[in-house]
C-alpha cells in the first residue's frame, strides 16, 4: 500500500508542478494569401483555386492569384497568351 501512495503523491505533484506548453498559433490561410511570398508558399505544391482551372479546361485564365502563383500546373490558353 505504501508503493501506491508514493506513486500517487509523486503523480500529484508532478501535477501541481507541470507547467502546459504554449501553443504557437498557426497563420491562417487568409493571412498568406495576402503577400506575393505567400501565395507563392502556399500554391507550391498544389493549385489554391482548382475549381477556375478546372471549369476553364485546366487553364488559370480568371485566377486572382495567376501572377504570384508558383504552381506547375499554371497556364493560361493560348488566346490568352498571344494577348
Amino acid at each position: 500500500m505504501k508503493k501506491t501512495y508514493r506513486k500517487l503523491k509523486m503523480l500529484n505533484e508532478f501535477a501541481k508542478n507541470y507547467k502546459t506548453p504554449e501553443l504557437e498559433l498557426k497563420s491562417n490561410k487568409n493571412n498568406l494569401l495576402k503577400t506575393k511570398d505567400g501565395i507563392s508558399n502556399v500554391t507550391n505544391g498544389a493549385c489554391i483555386r482548382p475549381d477556375i482551372y478546372l471549369d476553364n479546361d485546366r487553364h488559370c485564365d480568371e485566377c486572382p492569384y495567376f501572377e504570384d502563383c508558383g504552381c506547375d500546373l499554371k497556364r493560361l490558353t493560348k488566346k490568352k497568351t498571344k494577348v
